[in-house]
């Protein structure tokens, strides 16, 4: 029987307890859920490894046509879209897809936070241990319930808490309240009515032609605008005409002194090879 003051152990540890890369998917897991201790995360991992061993059984029996076989399947199927963890027409192959994420994001903790009840994940654990939610009318003070699908729009505040009131500083901040703000477009200018007379009709009159001047002013300015890009783009293309003249003037005036030079070497090379022509000559005499 065991000792009644110390309950049996709900999760099974890993087999090998410093791998790194297990750790680290741990840790994020933590940080993502703001979960207390790796220990959350492996009750996750064995709540749903009994549903896996369940659907894998059910797979290994179906060849048997034992109809015992569809009605467990079809039980298992619906407690899991109950619980919201699956989608309604899923199959057992979809129960083995099923990963540790899938449990947590059904955590009371998870959902009071993707509600809106709270600023941060930490936030939400510390409110529901606190006392501050309640479901249906019947407060929980468990992060790690698992949340039923028809009972997770009723997650509320208690009666009790403080945080009903609407500017208690610990509720977020999308829910203080806050006067819509009207736009310029929304506002509309009220039609003059029979009973109004000719003195309240000239203020808007006057609105008119004030809009139609700032329309025709943005206009003029449009029209300025187009014709000094035009201009900037002129210059530009005047600049880059210059630039283009200089180069060519450059490269001319290297090319002179290129045919030049080499117009002095050919001319030396004569020189050199005439001198010794005539020094042949002069020494076969």
């Amino acid at each position: 029987m065991g000792n009644p003051k110390f309950s049996k152990k709900k999760y099974n540890t890993p087999k090998h307890p410093w791998k790194e890369n297990r750790i680290e998917t741990e840790r994020e897991l933590i940080k993502k859920y703001g979960l207390k201790n790796h220990k959350e995360v492996w009750k996750a991992k064995t709540y749903l490894g009994r549903y896996r061993q369940q659907a894998r059984e059910l797979l290994a029996r179906i060849g048997t046509k034992n109809p015992q076989v569809k009605k467990e399947s079809d039980q298992l199927l619906l407690h899991l879209t109950k619980m919201g963890i699956l989608t309604s027409g899923s199959s057992l192959d979809d129960v083995l897809a099923l990963e540790t994420e899938s449990i947590l994001s059904r955590r009371l903790q998870t959902l009071v936070y993707l509600k809106g009840f709270s600023n941060t994940v930490s936030h939400s654990r510390q409110l529901i241990n606190h006392g501050h939610i309640e479901i249906d009318g019947r407060k929980v003070t468990i992060p790690s319930y698992i949340v039923n699908k028809d009972e997770e729009s009723e997650i509320d505040y208690t009666t009790r808490s403080p945080l009903n009131e609407l500017s208690h500083p610990a509720r977020p901040k999308t829910d203080v309240f806050e006067p819509p703000v009207q736009s310029e477009k929304e506002v509309k200018v009220k039609e003059p009515t029979a009973k109004t007379t000719k003195e309240e009709q000239k203020p808007t009159e006057v609105k008119k032609e004030d809009k139609e001047g700032e329309k025709s002013a943005k206009e003029v300015g449009k029209v300025e605008k187009v014709k000094e890009e035009e201009k900037a783009k002129e210059e530009n293309q005047s600049k880059s005409n210059e630039s283009d003249k200089k180069v060519e003037k450059v490269e001319d005036k290297e090319d002179k002194t290129q045919r030049s030079n080499e117009e002095k070497k050919d001319e030396k090379a004569d020189k050199v090879s005439q001198k010794e022509k005539n020094g042949k000559i002069e020494g076969g005499k």
